[in-house]
């Protein structure tokens, strides 16, 4: 079954071949980087960069409307794993910093006045580290994070609530996650540690379980909003070492397996430039997390 399941993961999107040889096979740099410059050239990769217009905009603006923005578009791109040297994702992630940052050091992505959101601020530096991890402004960026950071290690996009929500939470860790992994240095301990405080916060409140339904269902894509498997995801990516919590989400995972497959059980609702998989069908991309994460954890 196991090598059914990957051949299946094989046949599919090169985005999905790329995630499934990195994540699951250990494959070679040089067969990695081969993998990864088709994305741009065919499937899902292809189509994203296809949707920009003459402005140099997805959608009309960073963040308007929602899901076809610049900001959410480019998201998308990084998560397939295309290559980070794409201009064309290059030069937004320069141009937001040029035209969104504040004094603070957070963004602004709307077109109206208002304070930076700090979920918005993790998902970017999610992929300004990717695309530009020479920009010397992903500092500042950082800098900015780090100083928002709640008594219980969590964020949110409340800047006056004293505690953090899950949502802006595995935003930030995933942005800080980025920022380790491709090699950034200059607050590599300070980021560490934070990643580690933000991960124990979400395990403090036991994952948020019971909050919110859709936190239980498999989703993709989750733009800003948290759910489970993207905390294990985050974890495994950490190596987090498994807790009771972390044992507990494993078996939860592991009972929504069919056959050595998953699938789809949510999308957020709104416009989109492509539908990647159908509902309640098999998922290769929550198959190949869920298969990844399993792996991590042994």
């Amino acid at each position: 079954m196991h090598n059914q399941v990957i051949q299946w993961l094989l046949d599919g999107d090169a985005s999905i071949q790329y995630l499934t040889h990195t994540s699951l096979l250990g494959c070679n740099a040089s067969v990695a980087t081969s993998l990864q410059k088709r994305i741009e050239r065919e499937g899902y990769g292809k189509k994203l960069l296809s949707c920009q217009t003459e402005t140099g905009h997805w959608g009309l603006w960073y963040y308007q409307p929602k899901w076809t923005s610049t900001h959410y578009t480019l998201y998308a791109l990084r998560q397939l794993g295309i290559h980070p040297e794409v201009e064309a994702c290059r030069q937004m992630v320069k141009r937001t910093f040029d035209e969104c940052m504040l004094p603070c050091g957070g963004m602004n992505l709307a077109k109206s006045t208002m304070p930076s959101d700090i979920a918005i601020d993790g998902i970017f530096l999610d992929y300004a580290a990717y695309f530009c991890r020479e920009e010397e402004r992903i500092e500042t960026l950082v800098a900015y994070l780090l100083s928002q950071k709640k008594p219980q290690g969590g964020y949110s996009w409340n800047h006056d609530s004293p505690i953090g929500d899950p949502h802006t939470t595995i935003c930030v860790i995933e942005g800080f996650l980025s920022y380790l992994e491709n090699g950034l240095q200059i607050q590599h301990h300070l980021v560490h540690e934070a990643v580690q405080e933000a991960i124990e916060f979400i395990l403090a409140h036991d994952l948020f379980w019971d909050d919110d339904k859709r936190y239980q269902k498999l989703t993709y894509p989750h733009y800003y909003h948290y759910d489970i498997l993207r905390f294990l995801v985050a974890a495994s990516r950490f190596n987090y070492p498994c807790d009771k919590h972390i044992r507990n989400a494993l078996h939860w995972l592991k009972n929504k397996e069919k056959d050595g497959f998953w699938e789809l059980e949510y999308v957020h609702p709104g416009a989109v430039h492509l539908m990647y998989e159908q509902k309640r069908e098999r998922s290769r991309i929550i198959t190949c997390k869920a298969r990844s994460v399993l792996q991590t954890y042994g």
